[in-house]
């Protein structure tokens, strides 16, 4: 074996290494300190809100640290985000591996701790799972048999735990699966209802969207003259979703990196570009098939830039024809990040101690 491959497959060995026990030193310390503030919930819920926020925005900080450590950049295109971080949004994302949620919390990271995601099940048997469960993210399940059941569930989510918790950005991905398993599913599909046939993204599926829209939408706000017994009806007009961001993540090449890559740093540095499109919800269709033939467009829309950025190099500029996107790279402060692996591993020390002082004390 090459000495240089050798060589990477050792770091990459201790990169995984020190991943899983980054993640030991900070999970569990952060589900203790939540569990220790519980009663703020019922005494000071703005309070407990705004410390589990910070504590999952340094966790996210953690995840990004994955990436960037590895010479993983992201470089943002398009529409500034950062112009609406604070608004109420819904974010539309092509899902192609594993490698899109940590990226997506690095490209986040400092920038909004109340972004709630819309996530499969399954992903609550992972690391984070636990964590997304105290920041009230929802769990959607998959299949024909359960999808209505999980489209109700979402509506009561939105109206008693996203709007009272003043949450911001949705986090969506409808194609529903990674690239390369819904593809042959999404040609079928296309087939069948005479759409174009996609290679660099999926036909989405639009129920989420369409019930995200019709939750906490302009419209569902002006319906709201007698309140809804958690939000009046101000707050749900003044409160209610303005955008909806179409985010477009463009790997080199177009072969995605995934989780392991990024663990194990066991690919070549690259950029991963971020392209942002956002629309006012003025724009958006509610109506329910105007709404999932605008939502199919910007995934053909996504399919159209995404081949002319892997035949070109760019991405086409909405906003000047003729011309290509000017490229923004995500910066990360390292200097922070250290501060905050410092304060995890000292919080996991002193609940050691505490809990090791209590087992002892009891047997």
């Amino acid at each position: 074996m090459d000495v240089s491959k050798l060589l990477m497959y050792i770091w990459g060995t201790i990169r995984f290494f020190l991943i899983i026990v980054n993640n030991l030193y900070c999970i569990p310390t952060h589900c203790l300190w939540l569990l220790t503030l519980w009663p703020l919930k019922w005494f000071s819920p703005e309070v407990f809100l705004t410390l589990e926020g910070f504590g999952f925005q340094w966790l996210l900080s953690m995840v990004s640290a994955w990436s960037y450590t590895a010479g993983y950049d992201i470089v943002e295109m398009g529409d500034d985000i950062n112009k609406i971080v604070n608004d109420k949004a819904l974010m539309l994302i092509n899902h192609q591996s594993t490698s899109d949620v940590p990226l997506i919390m690095a490209a986040l990271d400092g920038r909004s701790r109340n972004i709630m995601w819309i996530m499969d099940r399954m992903f609550m048997k992972t690391n984070f799972g636990l964590v997304s469960w105290f920041h009230k993210d929802f769990f959607i399940s998959s299949g024909k048999a359960r999808r209505e059941q999980s489209l109700t569930e979402l509506t009561v989510h939105l109206s008693n735990v996203y709007m009272p918790c003043k949450r911001t950005w949705i986090l969506l991905f409808p194609e529903g699966g990674f690239l390369r398993k819904r593809r042959e599913i999404s040609r079928k599909f296309a087939l069948k209802n005479s759409l174009p046939i996609l290679h660099h993204t999926t036909i989405p599926r639009v129920g989420a969207v369409q019930n995200v829209v019709a939750t906490i939408g302009p419209q569902r706000a002006r319906m709201m003259a007698n309140g809804n017994g958690n939000l009046s009806p101000d707050d749900w007009a003044n409160n209610s979703l303005k955008w909806i961001i179409d985010l477009t993540i463009a790997y080199p090449d177009g072969k995605p990196l995934d989780i392991l890559t990024i663990f194990m740093a066991t690919a070549a540095p690259c950029n991963t570009i971020f392209h942002y499109r956002c629309y006012p919800i003025s724009e958006v269709p509610t109506d329910n098939e105007l709404l999932k033939q605008w939502v199919y467009d910007r995934y053909i829309e996504k399919e159209s830039m995404l081949a002319t950025y892997y035949a070109t190099g760019k991405f086409p500029d909405h906003r000047r024809p003729d011309e290509f996107c000017r490229p923004r790279q995500v910066l990360h402060d390292g200097f922070r990040t250290v501060i905050l692996h410092v304060l995890y591993i000292t919080s996991t020390l002193f609940h050691w101690n505490l809990l090791t002082l209590l087992f002892s004390s009891i047997f």
